[in-house]
């Protein structure tokens, strides 16, 4: 192998390993945003299912009371 031959295999080598970092690390910039897109809606569906939870609890403790007043 002469010279060229070996600085032309070494440079398609590192052009090549450096095409792969660039495609996998942009790969992996799109997994955490959406990964961050899904855990940010799931804390908001988890956030409206508590403030459901609270409204029929308040809505009930209201009728509770409302229904105290009526029999006293």
């Amino acid at each position: 192998m002469e010279g060229w031959d070996l600085a032309l295999l070494v440079v398609a080598g590192y052009l090549a390993v450096v095409s792969l970092i660039r495609l996998m690390a942009r790969h992996r910039d799109r997994l955490v945003e959406r990964f961050s897109r899904e855990m940010a809606e799931e804390r908001k569906l988890k956030q409206r299912e508590a403030d459901q939870q609270k409204q029929k609890q308040l809505a009930a403790e209201q009728e509770k009371a409302a229904k105290g007043r009526r029999a006293g």
